[in-house]
């Protein structure tokens, strides 16, 4: 039996502690609405990982999953506009001004050898601290990079590089120069790591290639305009120390330039480009704290197209260290050719390989859409004709013949080496991609630019400087060319790795 409801309440019996109550419930019940928002949030991004992790036989995501492949082509003009112009703006010559420095040095070198009285192998060794800085450094640049914003590094890397060129210009003994030189290798080291990183979160995975190539395109811009620039400022200052005047004129632009990075210069968030073609947007949102040295070292060798991109290019780097000193040697010893004629070469020749990178970064943008593997292709059967051209260039009689060789040869190893770092940016995570750009150039330097520059160094001291150069650059061009090719294979599977982190990892800013 049930009571009859009356038709009102008499407030007199109403408990007095109503309203808190109503207002604690409806507080409940905003808390079950917020969780359940979370929990559909939750839903839909597990949902989204779901069907990024296709249950494929071979651990591949199906092309049309995979970041920038089958998307429309974007020219580079198109590029710039959706990334900004500020950044490559930047980025191209300060690379540029880093390496207009290692060319000045090489210019002025007897001059500056003279006036401290030291011999030849003892200034080499003191410059030569410069590159080992710069290696070596990168390792720990990256590391900071991961915890502090980039844009510090770049700015106060610059400031240090131009108060570097002061202090090489003004030292008056060979341990103050020392500790110049060693400090632009510091100065210097933040390059690839940052520079490379931020480039490629700022712009879209379409023209990576292109934008990737201006960076790679800055280093030959530097050797072709620094002999002369270097020889310029020396021969207008005119005298015994003209070679001090030639770093600081160097220094004025380098210093505008770190002036021009702290006003302009913004901070890209880390993966944005893939962030925002795989989730809908560029926030960094809550990914996984920084890995260290060691986790990112470990975790980038189990990266299969990774580690054959370090052997390849590590091998490589015996023909990349020895190439121009030995025919520098070559055309001195063989050809007659003095000190501004050999400088006049290198810098001349440097325009066909800018050219050849412009081109190079425009196709690994197309391959790349249609066939990521077909980039390595091309890149290992540039390697290889690299190798052949300078085999059979160094034999031939005239130096107008083994000068052709020889820019054909720069300009295939342009295109090849254009396809490293689009390629080393497609398969690591955004919260790995700064330590894998500096962990490249160590292989670089141990295993070719120290142990090959020695190997080759042995071989032109017993039979030549063309001997020297017919055995160990095509040894070097094949092996990498090889391991390139050979690795192909690896490249989607690894893009697929790095997708499936970046979803894992990374969820959107609201």
């Amino acid at each position: 039996m049930t009571a009859d409801l009356p038709d009102r309440v008499d407030p007199s019996v109403l408990p007095d502690d109503l309203p808190d109550r109503l207002h604690a419930d409806r507080l409940d019940a905003d808390r079950l609405d917020a969780d359940r928002l979370d929990a559909d949030r939750l839903d839909a991004d597990r949902l989204d990982a779901d069907r990024l992790d296709a249950d494929l036989p071979d651990d591949r995501l199906p092309d049309d999953r995979l970041p920038g492949v089958g998307a429309a082509e974007m020219g580079l003009r198109d590029t710039l506009r959706r990334g900004g112009w500020t950044l490559c703006s930047l980025a191209v010559p300060l690379v540029a001004m880093e390496q207009l420095f290692r060319e000045a040095t090489t210019v002025l070198a007897p001059d500056i050898r003279d006036h401290f009285g030291i011999s030849d192998a003892m200034f080499v060794a003191i410059a030569g601290f410069a590159g080992v800085a710069l290696t070596l450094g990168g390792i720990p640049v990256a590391w900071l990079a991961d915890r502090i914003r980039r844009t510090y590094l770049v700015v106060g890397s610059a400031g240090l590089g131009a108060c570097a060129l002061l202090g090489a210009a003004l030292a008056q003994n060979t341990w103050q120069l020392f500790a110049a030189y060693i400090l632009t290798g510091i100065a210097a080291a933040y390059s690839s790591p940052v520079f490379l990183s931020m480039l490629t979160d700022t712009y879209p995975v379409e023209g990576r290639g292109r934008i990737l190539s201006l960076h790679a395109m800055a280093t030959p811009l530097g050797q072709a305009l620094g002999p002369t620039l270097a020889g310029s400022l020396a021969a207008l200052a005119g005298g015994e120390q003209a070679w001090r005047w030639a770093y600081i004129g160097l220094a004025v632009p380098y210093a505008l330039l770190a002036v021009s990075a702290a006003v302009f210069l913004r901070e890209p968030a880390r993966g944005q480009s893939e962030r925002q073609m795989l989730l809908g947007g560029t926030g960094e949102g809550t990914e996984a704290p920084p890995a260290g040295i060691v986790e990112a070292f470990r975790r980038m060798m189990r990266v299969k197209t990774f580690v054959h991109m370090c052997l390849g290019i590590g091998v490589l780097g015996l023909a990349l260290f020895t190439l121009p000193l030995q025919m520098s040697m070559l055309l001195g010893d063989e050809y007659g050719y003095g000190t501004f004629d050999r400088g006049v070469i290198f810098s001349v020749t440097q325009v066909p390989v800018i050219m050849a990178m412009v081109v190079g970064g425009h196709q690994f943008d197309r391959s790349y859409r249609r066939n990521p593997p077909r980039t390595m292709h091309i890149a290992g059967s540039a390697l290889l004709a690299f190798g052949a051209l300078i085999g059979l260039g160094v034999w031939s009689g005239p130096a107008w013949a083994l000068l052709g060789f020889y820019v054909l040869a720069c300009m295939c190893s342009g295109i090849a080496l254009v396809a490293v770092s689009p390629l080393i940016a497609s398969v690591t995570p955004p919260r790995l991609r700064t330590q894998a750009f500096a962990i490249l150039p160590v292989f670089t330097f141990l295993m070719g630019g120290f142990i090959g520059s020695i190997f080759a160094g042995v071989i032109s001291d017993s039979f030549g400087a063309r001997t020297a150069l017919a055995v160990a650059v095509p040894t070097s061009a094949f092996i990498a060319g090889y391991v390139f090719l050979r690795g192909a294979r690896f490249l989607r599977a690894d893009i697929s790795a790095a997708v499936r982190e970046l979803v894992a990892d990374g969820r959107t800013s609201p």
